[in-house]
């Protein structure tokens, strides 16, 4: 008798325990393809091998999340089609991923290997298949998973393509989702996940197109996971919903800790926490490096050239201006080479700083991930004025220029130009200047969605932007140094 009471008073005091469990979340997104650690700030920082040591250290149960850009963005992730990183992915035992912008950047046919070969669950809510219903099976619009005694459900939101993929359609994120929160909620899960590749606030667009929108009015949500923009936010809180992101290039992973009521076991509040993965401090996973070395290009860690300052693709802070030395680096190689009037990159695509010393090719891919090509538009005036005022936020442009000054000023929380020189010369509205500048935009990608109404433009050079810079380092032995700042100057 004293035993079957003493058994009862365990079995209480165990479910209890479960009734009043933590579950902890980890989530990475943007990743890029940025398998091994890097020299940041005098440290090895990031890379899987560096992961997997710190998940390891993990003594409770865990759920791990990526919200989608995994496939494609350094030089291994290309060569392999963006496989290898799903490799990576399955080693670390991810549970679930959502598909970025990025992962059909080779085509339609790795898209579909790449997601038959994920050992993790694919969730996208929005995506599907308009040719052969089954080509998609494997995509779910949510997933619930157990840990440690909770079910936990995790819907996902597909990025609309920065390619097209012929007969896969990226639907509107709000009704994908109405759809599948419904669904998740009927089977009563302890806490509600979404994941998702947009942002809580991205610089291309308004915020009718953040996640704070996309949910606003849904009841049920407890954890926004968030990517896209490669911004971190941690412990934004919203109307009680948690919003996270976690930045990009695999750095850092984010926490996020669900707490659970002691006497209900409801959820009661989430938070999270930005940890730099310091492949020092958790050094590497033997297993997962040399997994790493097996497929590392070693001739891509050859130095080629060299800079000889530091050249940051950021400007700094409380400088006066807002364009950065490394986008005007290139809008100046990118206006020679073409010949045009103004040279034109957007910003988002120069993704790396070139540290003073050595540069490899494997640094200059980093920088300019993807095969772009260089076009040249032909575009009016007036159309350039409405381009340079749409690309302005209070202290960044989405374009770095060449020949062309800006000063702007905000008033009332929206840019105003005050100026607009082309190549020392006030804009002219009717008249026609030529724009170099990389395909994407040309072709009226993403920041560049202007020039989709503008028809002259055409190829300038089968040359990638990846290699036309590589050619340049390499033909400046002395070594390249930051371009003049200040072309686009915010006023009082």
């Amino acid at each position: 008798m004293l035993r079957r009471f003493v058994a009862l008073l365990c079995a209480l005091f165990l479910s209890g325990l479960a009734a009043a469990a933590t579950v902890n979340v980890f989530h990475t997104s943007d990743t890029h393809g940025f398998y091994f650690p890097r020299k940041i700030n005098g440290k090895n920082i990031g890379g899987f091998s560096a992961l997997k040591a710190f998940l390891q250290q993990q003594k409770d149960p865990y759920l791990l999340l990526d919200g989608g850009d995994f496939t494609s963005g350094t030089y291994e992730a290309k060569q392999s089609n963006g496989n290898l990183s799903v490799q990576f992915m399955n080693k670390l035992g991810y549970a679930a991923a959502t598909i970025g912008n990025h992962e059909n950047d080779f085509g339609k046919a790795n898209l579909l290997k790449n997601m038959d070969s994920a050992n993790f669950d694919i969730l996208a809510a929005n995506m599907h298949d308009t040719v052969e219903k089954d080509l998609v099976k494997q995509v779910k619009p949510f997933k619930t998973y157990m840990v440690n005694g909770k079910k936990i459900a995790v819907i996902g939101l597909a990025k609309e393509f920065s390619t097209k993929a012929d007969g896969i359609r990226i639907s509107g994120e709000r009704k994908a989702l109405k759809k599948a929160l419904y669904q998740a909620r009927l089977q009563n899960p302890d806490a509600v996940i979404l994941l998702t590749h947009s942002s809580l606030k991205d610089d291309k667009h308004t915020d009718e197109y953040s996640n704070l929108s996309l949910i606003k009015g849904l009841e049920g949500i407890n954890v926004v996971l968030g990517g896209h923009a490669h911004k971190v936010f941690q412990n934004v809180y919203k109307d009680g919903v948690l919003f996270v992101e976690s930045g990009t290039a695999l750095t850092h992973v984010s926490r996020i800790t669900l707490e659970f009521d002691d006497e209900t076991g409801k959820f009661k509040s989430a938070r999270s926490e930005f940890i730099e993965l310091d492949a020092d401090k958790y050094p590497q996973d033997p297993y997962i490096q040399e997994f790493a070395e097996a497929n590392r290009a070693k001739y891509m860690d050859k130095p080629i050239g060299k800079a000889s300052q530091t050249i940051y693709n950021y400007a700094p802070k409380n400088a006066g201006y807002v364009d950065s030395p490394m986008g005007n680096l290139f809008a100046d190689l990118v206006k020679k080479h073409t010949g045009a009037d103004i040279g034109l990159q957007n910003t988002g695509g120069v993704r790396e700083t070139l540290n003073k010393g050595d540069i490899t090719t494997r640094m200059i891919y980093q920088t300019f991930p993807f095969p772009n090509k260089l076009y040249v538009v032909k575009v009016k005036g007036d159309f350039l004025k409405k381009l340079v005022l749409r690309s302005l936020k209070e202290n960044k442009s989405l374009f770095q220029y060449s020949g062309l000054e800006v000063k702007y000023r905000f008033k009332h929380k929206r840019p105003e130009i005050v100026s607009i020189k082309v190549n020392g010369e006030e804009l002219d509205p009717q008249k026609t200047y030529v724009i170099g500048t990389n395909d994407h935009i040309a072709k009226g990608g993403s920041e560049g969605y202007m020039f989709k109404k503008i028809t002259d433009k055409s190829l300038y050079s089968k040359k990638t932007i990846t290699e036309l810079f590589a050619d340049w380092v390499k033909a400046n032995p002395a070594g390249i140094k930051p371009a003049k700042n200040g072309r686009i100057v915010k006023v009082d």
